[in-house]
């Protein structure tokens, strides 16, 4: 993606609806958001959905009207979501959730700022969107995935693995620590606290071969005293640039974040901070 074009993100995403009296409240003990404060705001905001080990399940983004939240899932397994919500639903908490259709969203991007501070604009069926675009070219497939991983915007089943917490891929900044209980709400609490984070996401770039850059594969670091070679980390995400060019995203262990690292063939990594990364602490 060229440094000095204008660009628009135009992506089509799974959607829900929450609806009813019981709407705000049964999303405030669901999501990282503090919804009782959004729901006087207009406007799309993002939020976490959690496990109960704080692991992050989905990120979405949410628009709060009349007794009604609509949700774009980001990133995210719709069926588990639904699944998730409908199992903790009752009589008693005044909503129903419903499966819209996929909604279309536009975004302004470029390679400086971070997408969480560029508004969206949700297009809903047969809404015109020629004026918001027309000014702007869209990416390519291949452009659009190299500028969402420099941004560090997280894959489903690959940064969010079941595992992994918002504060290691840098969306400590979408939960709000003082909104009361919600889901996860105590592993949350004790990360913050403690401030333990096993790994942090970052992004990287490379030169070797295609096969030494696939998801799963490991980054090192060799200890000087030994020269014994020790995982620091692993690759979430890659894509190759050009001819032997690649880069992607890792999660590297928290001890190792400023060190040098290498492939398992002893190419030299360059490590980053995603543009959008958010550190907490």
């Amino acid at each position: 993606m060229a440094e000095n074009k204008s660009f628009i993100w135009d992506e089509t995403f799974p959607s829900l609806l929450l609806k009813g009296d019981g709407t705000a409240a049964f999303l405030h003990g669901q999501t990282t958001a503090d919804i009782f404060a959004q729901q006087q705001l207009e406007g799309v905001f993002l939020s976490c959905w959690l496990s109960t080990k704080g692991s992050i399940k989905a990120l979405l983004e949410i628009r709060m009207s009349n007794n009604m939240a609509e949700i774009v899932i980001i990133c995210g397994e719709i069926n588990s979501i639904i699944d998730g919500f409908e199992s903790v639903i009752f009589p008693a908490d005044k909503v129903k959730l419903e499966v819209l259709q996929p909604i279309r969203r536009i975004q302004k991007i470029d390679n400086y700022q971070s997408w969480k501070e560029l508004n969206p604009i949700w297009i809903c069926g047969s809404d015109l969107v020629e004026n918001e675009i027309l000014e702007h070219t869209k990416p390519t497939k291949e452009e659009l995935e190299i500028w969402k991983i420099r941004q560090g915007i997280p894959g489903f089943d690959r940064e969010i693995n079941g595992e992994t917490n918002p504060y290691e891929l840098g969306l400590g900044d979408i939960i709000k620590l003082d909104k009361g209980c919600y889901l996860g709400q105590e592993a949350i609490a004790r990360f913050f606290r403690t401030k333990s984070l096993k790994y942090q996401l970052r992004y990287w770039e490379a030169y070797g071969e295609a096969d030494n850059f696939d998801i799963g594969k490991k980054f090192l670091n060799t200890i000087q005293d030994n020269e014994l070679k020790k995982k620091v980390g692993f690759i979430t995400s890659s894509i190759k640039i050009k001819h032997n060019f690649f880069c992607g995203l890792a999660l590297i262990k928290n001890n190792f974040i400023n060190d040098i690292c290498f492939s398992e063939k002893d190419e030299s990594i360059t490590i980053k901070k995603p543009i959008s990364f958010t550190q907490t602490f």
